[in-house]
């Protein structure tokens, strides 16, 4: 990446990132609090497409999550979108064709190996070190070396935000360390929320993940940014199911065990968490994040 590039990448995530929960940790008082929250959702609802799928109420008629691709001239139908917007989460099993998936596996490959990153990686893979009983290996590449990936990419950023976004592209391989069901960390394995603001991620998975593989937990409509969404943002503190607000959501919960070739969208100011690994298991998991290309400019602009 060249210095212009590094400098762009620098300004995304810093001075223009979309806001989260940074500025309420820092400010307990319920008045200044409530200013900066009203002041951005004042914003997100001038966009059509953000107020179709996070300011209108929620039906409990709507509850189909997973659909399949079919052929290469798959669409995401109104009715997928429909149900996007009142669940929260979408699931598309066999998403892309083969070829891609393999070669997608074998970008997991060289995170497993840990040596000899010949890939086109955006910068050498490394371990974050987020978590003490999971290995982690996580690689950023971009987007335009995945046709398919990024077609829907484009179709879900195009209905979402009301135009094409880029998206942030990690590889995350996670394997557990031992046999004992791992301890929970915050804004990880507790359900938690990523913002208030609308907020979205896309997620693919080249392998089946199941129960004991550390499945995505979703709760089902949280995304819905009203009374109840708002005020549990006035006065929590941990921004995650530790808060006492966190008893008004009595919703319904999706754990999200997927075939291999599955693709699934969430919408992450919703309370969401990753399940605890309890088997010495592993999951390869590809992260689209869209924060730091749709940011404060496009809210205030």
């Amino acid at each position: 990446m060249n210095i212009v590039g590094k400098f762009k990448n620098f300004i995304n995530k810093t001075l223009l990132k979309t806001p989260g929960v940074e500025f309420l940790r820092k400010n307990k008082d319920l008045n200044t609090r409530k200013k900066h929250i009203n002041f951005w959702l004042n914003r997100a609802k001038k966009n059509k497409s953000l107020n179709r799928f996070f300011f209108t109420e929620a039906s409990g008629d709507l509850r189909q999550l997973t659909y399949s691709r079919n052929d290469e001239d798959f669409k995401i139908s109104n009715e997928m979108f429909e149900s996007l917007s009142n669940n929260g989460l979408l699931i598309i099993e066999n998403a892309l064709p083969e070829i891609e998936r393999i070669k997608i596996i074998s970008y997991f490959d060289e995170l497993k190996n840990n040596s000899k990153f010949s890939k086109k990686w955006l910068k050498k893979p490394h371990n974050p070190h987020f978590f003490n009983e999971v290995n982690e290996m996580m690689g950023q590449i971009s987007i335009k070396n995945f046709q398919f990936l990024n077609e829907y990419s484009m179709k879900f950023s195009r209905e979402i935000y009301g135009k094409i976004v880029e998206p942030t592209v990690e590889f995350r391989y996670l394997k557990q360390k031992n046999n004992t069901k791992e301890k929970q960390v915050r804004g990880a394995t507790y359900l938690h929320t990523d913002r208030f603001l609308p907020h979205f991620k896309v997620y693919y998975t080249p392998f089946k993940i199941e129960i004991d593989d550390a499945p995505l937990e979703y709760l089902l409509s949280s995304h819905k940014i009203n009374r109840n969404f708002i005020n549990f943002y006035l006065n929590a503190n941990n921004f995650d199911e530790t808060d006492h607000q966190f008893e008004n959501f009595k919703l319904d919960k999706k754990i999200v065990c997927v075939p291999k070739n599955s693709l699934y969208v969430a919408f992450t100011n919703g309370f969401h968490k990753r399940s605890q690994f309890n088997s010495n298991s592993e999951r390869s998991l590809v992260f689209l994040q869209y924060v730091q290309r749709f940011n404060k400019l496009d809210y205030l602009f």
